[in-house]
């Protein structure tokens, strides 16, 4: 089944101590809400309950799914993730659902831009009722990006001086007049301003290569440490933008200081839910 570990280092970084993140998440967290659930530990009809504790109250927060255990009247952690709660909103068709084991946890595949760019994310109100949505349905969900990485693009342009493109073009100097020793001198792309979301596949589903124009940058500090939300368009389909916030910590900057109308790049979680159906909002 998949898991957080890469979730959580994104936030905090590879030398973390997770044991002493949930010990802190736990004692000092607020509970949000509780739903129906599998009888993880047992394997049985028994219905249990999955409660899902909060810690903190800002744009980033951290959700720990603790479950019962009715045979042993006691409770037992069963996952953690830090949730972004300050995404964009978007209109989305439901494509397919796709439940982790046990059925509390899940990936929820979607359709923007009119349709035009399938997805999928990381569900992080799966517990909740996600699994009742059905394909074809249209509901406005709550996007956004962790970082593990994130970086200035390495250049603005490129040429080429083969392949289809090139053949394409040559041939348009060719019948606008020119000779065929200017037709074939290399064609350049410009790669400044260009939005791209190369999803990922497997376990990794919900994870994606990005690149796009910083348009917007806010600050803020997550235990400590500087924490950045920035706003970049990573698609562009039929004249539609698709842009959503990217949340990248220290560790995913490397060094790197954002800087307002740049051009980066970088590999993202994609998470949300459903915005104003299940629990509080921002």
């Amino acid at each position: 089944m998949p898991g957080h570990g890469n979730h959580w280092s994104a936030l905090y970084g590879d030398n973390f101590d997770i044991q002493s993140i949930i010990e802190r998440d736990v004692q000092d967290s607020k509970l949000i809400d509780s739903f129906a659930c599998f009888d993880i530990a047992n394997k049985t009809e028994q219905a249990e309950q999955v409660s899902c504790l909060r810690w903190g109250t800002g744009a980033v927060v951290e959700d720990i799914l603790v479950v019962t255990d009715t045979s042993k009247q006691e409770r037992f952690l069963f996952s953690g993730y830090p949730v972004l709660r300050d995404g964009n909103r978007h209109q989305v068709t439901i494509e397919q659902v796709d439940p982790w084991e046990y059925g509390i946890e899940g990936w929820i595949r979607v359709r923007v831009t009119n349709n035009e760019i399938a997805l999928a994310f990381f569900d992080t109100r799966y517990y909740a009722g996600s699994a009742a949505l059905q394909p074809g349905e249209t509901v406005e969900l709550s996007l956004a990006g962790l970082a593990y990485m994130l970086e200035p693009s390495p250049q603005s342009s490129f040429e080429i001086n083969q392949g289809l493109f090139w053949e394409m073009e040559k041939q348009r100097r060719l019948d606008e007049g020119a000779s065929p020793e200017d037709a074939a001198r290399p064609v350049t792309i410009v790669t400044a301003g260009m939005a791209a979301f190369l999803p990922r596949s497997g376990d990794e589903c919900d994870e994606a290569e990005f690149q796009g124009v910083i348009e917007s940058i806010e600050q803020f500090s997550y235990n400590g440490s500087p924490l950045y939300r920035l706003e970049i368009v990573v698609l562009r389909a039929d004249d539609e933008a698709f842009k959503i916030p990217v949340f990248a910590s220290q560790h995913a900057l490397k060094g790197y200081i954002p800087r307002l109308g740049e051009d980066v790049r970088g590999v993202m979680w994609l998470q949300g839910y459903i915005a104003g159906k299940f629990g509080d909002e921002p």
